[in-house]
């Protein structure tokens, strides 16, 4: 990517006159400028001062490492909250019931088998999770990782898809006169499910890691 020499002039010119590189990152920030911009200048910056080339990482097995980390983190997120949302839809069905439909065996089937989903993938979900922190505790630049950012925007790009979705069918329903109570309370199971994964990936966009206090994405 060609860097904008003005912006290599600018950061050679600031740090000339004392600006540090966390003034000049909120103020180019500020200003527009796209953090990996930022960033790249200022390593320039250090390359010309140094006489060194930034290093980069001598193995991509760190990298597969954390895909994998992710993708089974992520496979694991989606298996236990579709299972989640089969069992509570399970559930309303018995609690509000439809007097047309037949349940019996399907009912016990499909409780069975969400149920076991959610024992199986919930705690591999959490276990996941936490190796995961345990990484970034260790390396903070993985905060950066682009295939952290990567997956983590593929989760809430989901995420906000099933809630708009779930949204234009109410509205659907609503317009068209058929809400029931049963629809009703799926479409809410539905959109706090959705709800809750979208807003803890935001979060941990921004969320200072313990142990990383001076680490913020």
């Amino acid at each position: 990517m060609q860097l904008d020499p003005r912006l290599l002039e600018f950061i050679k010119g600031a740090r000339a006159h004392g600006a540090s590189d966390g003034v000049l990152l909120g103020l180019l920030k500020g200003h527009g400028w796209p953090e990996e911009s930022i960033y790249r200048a200022l390593g320039v910056q250090y390359e010309k001062l140094t006489g060194l080339a930034v290093p980069s990482p001598k193995s991509s097995a760190a990298s597969a490492k954390e895909a994998f980390f992710y993708l089974l983190a992520f496979s694991t997120l989606a298996t236990w909250t579709i299972g989640l949302g089969s069992l509570m839809f399970t559930l309303i069905d018995q609690w509000i019931p439809d007097p047309l439909a037949t349940y019996s065996y399907y009912n016990q089937y499909s409780i069975a088998s969400s149920t076991a989903s959610i024992l199986v993938a919930f705690p591999i979900y959490i276990f996941m999770m936490s190796l995961i922190l345990r990484e970034i505790r260790k390396d903070h630049g993985k905060l950066e990782s682009s295939i952290r950012k990567w997956l983590t925007y593929i989760a809430l790009f989901i995420a906000a898809a099933v809630i708009i979705g779930d949204l234009i069918t109410i509205l659907t329903y609503f317009l068209h006169g058929s809400l029931t109570g049963r629809f009703i309370a799926k479409a809410v199971t539905v959109m706090l499910i959705a709800g809750s994964v979208f807003w803890y990936y935001l979060s941990s966009l921004k969320r200072v890691v313990p142990g990383a206090s001076d680490v913020r994405e």
